[in-house]
């Protein structure tokens, strides 16, 4: 990592920390890897979605949650524009309208900043190091999936008339147990195995930005 001695383990708050004479920028790796997520996102929500599709890009269990969410942890904003990009190209595979998934940007912009913006303010160890880590990525998760999960189904989908109050809850549920139960699944072995190799990438963003 920049600014490391080698072979000394980091810490967290040193992980999140801009040492003095490091020097950080923006650079076409981000680019990139906003690219590449996109493009991960993609499959994922469009073809690794596990049964029970709901309609309008909701299932019981999205996998594209893990992009958001582990993409915006390792590379900040550019996760979080990714995050909130891939669900149109994706969405629109199982045929949810344009403007329903351009509705669904608020959701899909919290889902991804917030995981993003808590292991940066509370300095938690992306490679999940003490339990501390754990709960913070999980509170993250569920606050996110729960801002998620009221969200589109209620202010989206039943404000364009598309649901009846009935269903509602199915979709609430649906929503949020989608992606906390893939979020489970996937978040902590993606951080937990590749944290300390991306962390000391260029690619990786300690900020927002760079």
């Amino acid at each position: 990592m920049q600014g490391q001695s080698a072979g000394k383990e980091v810490t967290a708050e040193q992980i999140w920390s801009v040492e003095k004479g490091e020097k950080r920028s923006v650079n076409v790796i981000h680019i990139v890897i906003t690219a590449l997520l996109i493009g991960i996102g993609f499959v994922v929500g469009a073809f690794g979605s596990i049964s029970f599709p709901l309609g309008f890009g909701v299932n019981f269990f999205w996998t594209g949650i893990a992009v958001q969410q582990v993409g915006s942890i390792w590379f900040g904003m550019w996760g979080v524009i990714a995050g909130a990009i891939f669900p149109f190209f994706s969405n629109a595979i199982s045929g949810t309208p344009f403007y329903v998934s351009l509705a669904y940007i608020p959701a899909n912009f919290v889902q991804g900043f917030l995981p993003a913006w808590a292991f940066r303010h509370f300095k938690a160890d992306p490679r999940l190091k003490k339990g501390r880590d754990y709960l913070i990525l999980l509170g993250a998760m569920i606050v996110s999936s729960a801002f998620g999960a009221l969200w589109s189904p209620i202010v989206v989908l039943k404000g364009f008339g598309l649901l009846t109050t009935d269903s509602l809850p199915l979709f609430i549920w649906g929503w949020f147990g989608g992606n906390v139960v893939a979020g489970l699944v996937f978040n902590f072995i993606l951080l937990k195995a590749l944290s300390p190799v991306v962390i000391k990438t260029a690619a990786f963003v300690k900020k927002w930005f760079a």
